[in-house]
Parts: C-alpha cells; structure tokens; sequence
C-alpha cells in the first residue's frame, strides 16, 4: 500500500469510521452472511479481537445467515419493508481497538438520498501506539475486498463536517477508494496519493494533514478526474 510506515497517526485518538456504499445486487441472507464473515474475521484479526457480540449485545455464535434474516428493514408501522433488505450490528473488543460493524444490506432499491445499501465500521481504539496507518489500510481494503463497495471513506468527524458531502456525493477521508465502475483516477493532485486496488483507485492523504487539507486535497483531485456523484440512475 502507498501509506506502510507503523508511525502514529494525526487522528488516531479521535473517533473515525469506515463508510461505504452499493448499488442493489443479487443479495440474500446466505450472501450477505458470507461477506460479513470475511469481514469480521480480517477485521478482528487487526484489532485483536475473537469474540462478536450482536446489537442486543449478546454474543453471536451461530448462524449468520439466520441472524441477518432475523433483522429485516420494517416501516415506520413495524411491517417488513423486503425492497429495504436486512440492516443488523456486531461489536468486538479488540486489543488494539474496539469495533462496531453497522450493516443495511440486501434493498432492491438504490435509495433517494443516499445509498440504502450501506455499511459504517465505527473504529475507537484501545492502544493508541498500536492504531497505525498500515491497520488503517488494512480495514479499509478488508472491507473493500468483502462488500465490494461503489466508494469508500476513511475519516474521522473532523473530516467528515468538513466536506460536508452526504447522499450519491464521493465521500471524502483520508483514505477513499472509487471502484471503476464509478470512474477512474487518472492523476492524483494536491499532495494525494493514488494506488489501484481491488478493481478501484485507492487515494490517500498524508496523515498528518488536518482536515481542511485532506478535504481540499480529494476534492481538488475529484475535479481534476471528472468525479463527484456515484452514479445510480
């Protein structure tokens, strides 16, 4: 990866999250439980972690098919909504950092403003001296290599208040990753560095940047590739 130095981070005390998003696919229960597992277990394996825990906080043991099909989306008068999928949560204590896997999966509809099918990785760490930018490219490319995303964003709330980029947008991190299906880094500007990965151009932003350099540097580089929105009509 582009970023491989153990050293701390700027923002590795402060609260950060893994967001992505997708367009409907052929999801079921079994499919979506298959990427979960392979989600789980390379997350946990960074952050030291064993044990997953449900939303109710009871731990979660079995069957993970079973489990996401227990949880569909329901209306506002608690009825099944099948168009919205299946949306349920797994937290983990780990060593270097405790987690909490958000999921909204499965909807048959791309959704009005914004993804509907989504996933936030909640990162809070344990070990500040063990939180680096290469465990930090590690759970971004393990989430990429499991769900296969439109677009992704490393950040933290300081970055993510500063873009200010919500809906269809291309979030904006210190790391984002475009699959090319969404378009295509051609040259990285602004001090932004570009990789492709996983079928997608992985950008990243020196981390000790602040947030208004980061969020300058991605959307300078956006413009300069013809980007903003994921497509979805």
């Amino acid at each position: 990866m582009t970023q491989t130095v153990d050293d701390l981070v700027a923002w590795a005390a402060r609260d950060a999250h893994v967001w992505a998003g997708w367009l409907p696919r052929d999801e079921s229960p079994e499919t979506i439980a298959a990427r979960a597992k392979r989600h789980t277990n390379a997350i946990g394996n960074f952050v030291g972690a064993a044990a997953w825990t449900i939303s109710s906080g009871a731990p979660w043991d079995g069957d993970l098919a079973a489990l996401v099909a227990a949880h569909p989306v329901r209306d506002d008068e608690g009825n099944v909504d099948a168009a919205y999928g299946y949306v349920f949560s797994l937290h983990a204590e780990g060593t270097k950092a405790d987690v909490t896997m958000r999921y909204m999966c499965g909807g048959r509809v791309a959704g009005r403003r914004g993804p509907n099918n989504h996933l936030t990785v909640e990162v809070r760490p344990t070990q500040t001296d063990a939180f680096t930018a290469r465990v930090v490219d590690d759970i971004a490319i393990s989430t990429i290599e499991a769900w296969e995303p439109a677009a992704l964003a490393f950040r933290d709330e300081e970055t993510l208040m500063t873009a200010r980029r919500g809906g269809w947008s291309i979030p904006v991190g210190y790391r984002t990753w475009i699959a090319d299906s969404v378009g295509h880094v051609d040259a990285a500007t602004h001090g932004i560095a570009s990789q492709h990965v996983a079928g997608g151009s992985y950008l990243s932003a020196p981390d000790g940047w602040d947030a208004d350099a980061v969020v300058h540097g991605m959307l300078q580089t956006f413009s300069a590739n013809g980007l903003d929105k994921i497509r979805h009509t």
